[in-house]
């Protein structure tokens, strides 16, 4: 006796098909990981995102603006402090209350440290503070490196071109971080102890420092 095999009808083969297909795990690997990303935002905020059509371009778009406001809000409150003093001790060149013997001191300090950046700037400081000591030039709050450089090049003319080269260079430590070399340390303890000790001229009206000084 011959059986005939069993032929499903199309409504059994339709619910046996989506039965196997059910019982796979299949994983989407030909998703990229946008895709994945988009699929997962998609999900969290129950929104349909085709990633390459008009919502996919909206959630980057919010991606975007997202890390930048978490840039900025970074930046502006969890970046480190400055406290007041330290800014007012960075904006004047030197402070009144220092002798400059003390600065003197601390230069030689630094330089057997090795510490050449510190020690330059301390040379430099012991200069203005000698200058100002004996009243050769007027220092202030306001006076920078450049006009004291201008004004004690005035007085001092065999000393000027080498004034003027110590105050690039102190702007470009404070301002730049440059690191100076050991020479060059060396020769601007050294141009501070010769000015300290050098004897003012007559200003020339060429070099007057109000005349230098941009109105």
């Amino acid at each position: 006796m011959t059986t005939s095999p069993w032929t499903p009808d199309d409504e059994e083969a339709r619910q046996l098909l989506d039965d196997r297909i059910e019982s796979y795990d299949v994983e989407p690997t030909e998703m990229t990981l946008w895709e994945r990303l988009l699929e997962w935002l998609g999900n969290a905020l129950s929104v349909n995102v085709d990633a390459s059509g008009t919502g996919g371009v909206i959630i980057q778009v919010l991606l975007i603006v997202a890390v930048g406001v978490l840039l900025f809000l970074l930046v502006r409150y969890f970046r480190p402090s400055v406290s007041p003093s330290a800014q007012d001790a960075a904006n004047h060149l030197v402070d009144p209350a220092i002798p400059a013997e003390q600065y003197l001191h601390n230069a030689q300090r630094h330089l057997a440290a090795n510490q050449l950046d510190q020690a330059y700037l301390d040379a430099y400081r012991f200069m203005v503070r000698s200058a100002s000591e004996r009243e050769l030039v007027e220092v202030t709050p306001a006076t920078t490196a450049t006009t004291f450089g201008w004004s004690l090049g005035a007085v001092l003319p065999g000393h000027r071109s080498a004034i003027a080269d110590a105050s690039t260079e102190f702007n470009k430590i404070i301002y730049g971080g440059t690191v100076p070399t050991r020479p060059a340390t060396e020769a601007m303890l050294q141009l501070a102890q010769s000015v300290a000790t050098a004897q003012p001229q007559a200003v020339d009206p060429r070099h007057d420092p109000a005349r230098l000084m941009p109105r």
